[in-house]
């Protein structure tokens, strides 16, 4: 930190007459000192200790005088005490990609300019970009001509399908109020969100109908005619089917062509004239667009290539559908947070809004266009549209596939050195995602009565965590409380590894050969007293 021009801190007043050049400058010597902060290695986490909440809070107040630069920013470097840390091998907890520079870079220019995408007069150009974005990946689909949505986070896309559901089927609904007597149909291992989502639209989460699913994770055509039957019996009406584009465990992934034509078949039978909004929630499984002309990698797995198929073929009904939603964070390479609600026609400008406005052609010339009226926000950021729109741009549609293909390839050499060793056993062979889950035998601690099956597991992962969170260079992975391979499956403890930093190729036997390691240094300690096992509360299943 001794080369630091610590006088570029020194004067607020002129960071706010500086030029954009200089403010460029100033900023790279600004985030330099907040990452010099922090402790930078191979560990996926930096690191940081255990603290009450209220206890920080009682402590904090503002003070009577700004502080200068330097101070601030050395106390806001505290945030990223705890957090993951993409760039690692070792960051193998959830489905979180190390972004592309040019994604961040683009996203920090719109910060800088403090780009507002609420109106193009205010935005510039950042909606046209917005539809560029929306257009090139609903063409993919089947859509020529899909519309789109930046928004922060899968939820919103769902909350967004929802919405143009509500506003289809009962058009009043925009000016009058939500009817009671509709609902939202959806896969079991559907996002836990959902509930949610109808919570926040004035539905309820009642109204949210979870329909059982096969071996395959597909809802299951039995559960869902009866489904049907049920809730029309009931004077309900089917305003939406969520259908599962891939979960992140399992991959659950409906067939979207058997369940639409389910759908349309059984209302038609019991004399219900119109046809329910069918969205897909794709924020994981979006790639897999890319792969539906053609495959430009020749050389790909067999194995990989018929989970590619798989998934295509259960997307073939998306020509049917009217909306999905695109996670770039989970599967772009891009910043948190840059989604996209996707819909496959114009109406859904009319649709989002509360009907006292409706959208002409003369609309769609630049100094005109309204984004405001469709969307949650007013105030927007056009951060996640520039960063979606240089990921696919940068990538292209061979870039997305290679991606896609070397997320699985990696996944299936990790599998490949966890099945080497005694303690572990890989448990989702079957699942059409990248996903690692796996079970630890523990045979020394299970041999002894006196130990919990469960008790040893979520403390071996306590124990592991621990691990990251002082800094070591750790393998960071998951666990997954309840875990099923299939929905008749007996449910187990297991532990989740979610490779997605290619990088991570390098060190999968150093990866393995930690845990290998952690699991005889947790058992040792606990045969000779030194660790005792804690009553950890289970934690509920994550989907």
């Amino acid at each position: 930190m001794n080369t630091i021009n610590h006088g570029l801190f020194d004067n607020l007043n002129k960071e706010f007459l500086n030029s954009e050049e200089n403010n460029i400058s100033l900023l790279f010597e600004k985030i330099k000192y907040i990452q010099g902060e922090n402790v930078i290695g191979k560990s996926p986490k930096i690191q940081t200790k255990n603290f009450f909440y209220e206890e920080e809070l009682v402590k904090f107040s503002l003070n009577e005088e700004g502080l200068d630069s330097l101070s601030t920013l050395k106390e806001v470097a505290q945030l990223f005490q705890g957090v993951i840390r993409p760039h690692s091998p070792f960051a193998l907890f959830n489905m979180l990609p190390s972004p592309l520079l040019d994604t961040i870079a683009a996203s920090t220019m719109t910060q800088l300019y403090n780009v507002n995408s609420l109106m193009d007069n205010f935005g510039g150009k950042s909606l046209i970009f917005e539809q560029k974005v929306a257009r090139s990946l609903g063409r993919l689909i089947g859509w020529p001509q899909s519309v789109g949505i930046s928004c922060n986070g899968g939820k919103l896309t769902l909350l967004y399908a929802i919405r143009m559901a509500l506003s289809r089927m009962f058009p009043d609904s925009n000016t009058k109020g939500i009817p009671t007597n509709c609902v939202i149909l959806t896969n079991e291992p559907s996002h836990y969100c959902v509930e949610h989502v109808c919570m926040l639209l004035g539905l309820g989460s009642e109204s949210c109908i979870r329909v059982a699913a096969d071996e395959n994770w597909q809802m299951c055509e039995r559960a869902l005619t009866e489904t049907i039957k049920e809730q029309v019996a009931r004077g309900k009406k089917i305003a939406a089917v969520i259908c599962c584009g891939g979960t992140t465990i399992n991959f659950a992934h409906d067939d979207t062509e058997k369940i639409y034509h389910i759908v349309m078949q059984v209302l038609d039978k019991l004399n219900q004239n119109y046809k329910p909004h069918f969205h897909l929630d794709s924020v994981i499984g979006w790639l897999v667009f890319s792969f539906k002309r053609d495959s430009r990698i020749h050389d790909m797995d067999p194995i990989i290539k018929g989970k590619i198929q798989q998934i295509i073929h259960r997307q073939k009904g998306l020509l049917f559908f009217d909306s999905c939603g695109v996670d770039f964070h989970k599967t772009g390479l891009c910043p948190y947070s840059t989604s996209f609600f996707i819909a496959s026609s114009k109406d859904m400008f009319n649709l989002l809004n509360d009907g006292s406005y409706v959208y002409e052609e003369e609309d769609f010339l630049y100094g005109n266009f309204r984004a405001y009226r469709y969307t949650v926000e007013n105030s927007r950021p056009a951060s996640g549209i520039a960063s979606a729109y240089v990921a696919l741009r940068r990538l292209g549609i061979d870039g997305m596939q290679r991606y896609f293909v070397a997320l699985h390839r990696m996944s299936l050499d990790i599998a490949k050195e966890l099945e080497k060793k005694v303690a572990f056993k890989v448990l989702n062979k079957d699942s059409l995602g990248w996903e690692i889950i796996f079970s630890i035998r523990f045979e020394k601690l299970k041999r002894k009565e006196q130990f919990s099956t469960l008790n040893i597991e979520q403390n071996f992962i306590t124990f592991c965590w621990n691990k990251c969170e002082n800094g070591d260079n750790f393998p960071f992975i998951s666990f997954v409380p309840g875990y099923k391979a299939s929905p008749f499956s007996d449910s187990q403890m297991a532990f989740l590894i979610y490779p997605m930093n290619l990088n991570g190729r390098e060190c999968i036997e150093e990866i393995i050969d930690h845990l290998e390691k952690a699991v005889h240094d947790f058992e040792k300690s606990v045969l000779e007293g030194t660790l005792i096992l804690n009553v950890i509360e289970k934690e509920k299943t994550i989907k």
